[in-house]
C-alpha cells in the first residue's frame, strides 16, 4: 500500500519559531523573521507556481498557521503593556502589531530588492510576495484574538476550532460575536464542511487580491523594502481599528462596560 505523498502545505510548523517570528519588532526580530519567511517562501516554491498563482497555498498555510497562533491571555496583555486595559491596551496592541507588520514587510522587501539585477530573480518574487502574505495575515489573526482578550471578549474556543473563528473575524473585518455561538448560528455552521469551503473562498479571494498589491508597489518602484514596510503596517493598522470598533459595538449592544485604564 502506497503511502500518502505529503503536500508542501502540510510541512511542519516549529510554534515556537513562528511565534518568535510573530512576536515583536525588535532587531533580534529581524534574523527570526528572515528565517520564517525564506522557510515559507520554500515551502510555496514547492508547492508550485499554480498553487502560488491561485491562493491555494496561501489560503491552506494560512489556515494552517492560525492553528499555532501564540495568543496571550488578558492579564499576561497587561503585564506586558503597563498595566493597560481596555481601550487603551487596544491601541497599544495595533501599534505594536503596526510595526512588527511592517518590520515583515521591510526584511521581505529587501530579500526581493537584494535579487533585483539577477535576470531571473522576479520568477521568484510571486513566492516571496506569498511568504510575506501568510506571515502578515497570521500577525494580523493573532491582533484580532489577542484584541479580543483586551477588550474582555475572548473567542471562545482553543487550537483549531479558535484558528477557524479567528479566521473567519479577520476575512469579514468584524469581532467574534459569542451570542452567535450560543444561538447555533455560527457553532455547527462555522465547524461544518460546507462553512470551511466558504471561509477559504473568501480568504483566498482577501489574500490573493492582498499579494497582488504588494506585488503591483513592490515591482514598480523597486524599493521594496521601503513600500513593503508601509503597505503592511497601514493594512495591519487598518485591519486592527475596524475589528476594534466592532468589538465596542457588541459590547455597547450587549451592556457590558470594557475597563478603561484611569
Amino acid at each position: 500500500m502506497k503511502s500518502r505523498r505529503r503536500s508542501p502545505s502540510d510541512a511542519p510548523i516549529d510554534p515556537d519559531a513562528f511565534a518568535a517570528a510573530l512576536g515583536d519588532d525588535s532587531p533580534a526580530a529581524r534574523e527570526r523573521t528572515t528565517a520564517a519567511l525564506r522557510d515559507l517562501t520554500q515551502q510555496a516554491r514547492s508547492a508550485g507556481a499554480k498553487a502560488v498563482v491561485s491562493g491555494r497555498w496561501l489560503t491552506d498555510t494560512t489556515l494552517r498557521l492560525a492553528t499555532h497562533l501564540p495568543v496571550r491571555d488578558r492579564a499576561t496583555l497587561a503585564a506586558h503593556h503597563a498595566g493597560k486595559t481596555g481601550p487603551q491596551l487596544a491601541d497599544a496592541l495595533i501599534r505594536n502589531a503596526g510595526r512588527t507588520s511592517g518590520g515583515i514587510g521591510a526584511v521581505a522587501g529587501a530579500l526581493i530588492g537584494a535579487q533585483q539585477f539577477l535576470p531571473p530573480a522576479w520568477v521568484t518574487v510571486p513566492f516571496e510576495l506569498a511568504a510575506e502574505t501568510a506571515l502578515v495575515v497570521a500577525l494580523e489573526m493573532k491582533l484580532v484574538a489577542e484584541l479580543h482578550e483586551a477588550l474582555d471578549q475572548p473567542v471562545p474556543a482553543t487550537g483549531a476550532q479558535r484558528g477557524l473563528l479567528v479566521a473567519q473575524s479577520w476575512a469579514e473585518k468584524r469581532g467574534v460575536n459569542p451570542q452567535d455561538l450560543v444561538l447555533g448560528v455560527g457553532a455547527a455552521d462555522i465547524f461544518g464542511r460546507q462553512a470551511r469551503t466558504t471561509l477559504t473562498i473568501a480568504l483566498r479571494r482577501r489574500m490573493t487580491r492582498r499579494m497582488g498589491r504588494s506585488m503591483a508597489a513592490l515591482i514598480p518602484m523597486m524599493a521594496g523594502a521601503i513600500a513593503g514596510a508601509v503597505l503592511n503596517r497601514r493594512a495591519t493598522v487598518a485591519i486592527g481599528k475596524t475589528v476594534a470598533a466592532d468589538l465596542d459595538r457588541q459590547a455597547m449592544v450587549t451592556g457590558r462596560v470594557v475597563p478603561i485604564t484611569a
